[in-house]
């Protein structure tokens, strides 16, 4: 439970990354390093009436929902909330507010993980998702506001099969816009672009410091 956390904006090169109680909007192009700060960091509290409604200090991992462009699980500690957002425009809780993970995560219980520290949906797979909470990650089949979600690999050591990048934990993982196969990790100081090969093992696709490769998070203070 870091607190940092990070969500693709569908249909532009932007990006919502979240640290302790504050966020950041960015403008970024996969490859190069000459992203830049659309807006931000604040406080999300004064910005997303829907996370101050849930109750939550911080963001530890977003999971973005299949069939939505704007509308993911957030995660703080136990709990997460359904979110619907408008980039630039409003938010609002989805269904019936906040929940446990222990309680609505049935596929989590068993995995025996009490937060989440990051989530990505499987590549080509749209109701499927990979989770990593402290130093393991799991595989599991879920449907948006459904509690029938279930285990379907794991848990497992990210040092095992997430091998690729050299993290044992992940702080933060987003998919790269326009090549959902490939996705970037961080975790500490660092991050690392893979290729996820689902079933497998990942494949390094580069590693880099986080302030050297994204000046704009170096800017904001969150790297």
């Amino acid at each position: 439970m870091v607190g940092r956390a990070a969500i693709n904006i569908t249909g532009h090169n932007q990006s919502y990354f979240f640290k302790g109680d504050k966020y950041v909007k960015i403008n970024w192009t996969p490859g190069n390093t000459d992203d830049t700060i659309q807006y931000g960091p604040t406080e999300f509290a004064k910005e997303w009436p829907s996370l101050k409604e849930a109750g939550f200090n911080q963001i530890d991992a977003i999971l973005p929902i299949p069939g939505h462009d704007h509308r993911a699980y957030f995660f703080c500690g136990g709990n997460y909330a359904r979110i619907e957002f408008t980039p630039g425009g409003g938010d609002k809780i989805v269904g019936s507010g906040v929940h446990t993970i222990e309680g609505a995560w049935p596929s989590l219980k068993k995995a025996g993980f009490k937060h989440v520290d990051g989530a990505l949906l499987v590549p080509g797979r749209a109701d499927e998702a990979y989770i990593f909470s402290g130093e393991q990650y799991c595989r599991v089949k879920f449907k948006e506001g459904q509690t029938d979600d279930e285990l379907i690999g794991g848990p497992r050591d990210i040092a095992g099969v997430w091998s690729a990048s050299g993290f044992k934990t992940i702080d933060t993982i987003i998919p790269r816009p326009g090549n959902d196969a490939n996705a970037y990790l961080f975790c500490g100081d660092n991050y690392a672009q893979v290729k996820v090969n689902p079933g497998g093992s990942d494949e390094l696709v580069g590693r880099h410091t986080c302030a050297g490769g994204w000046p704009s998070l170096h800017k904001a203070g969150f790297y």
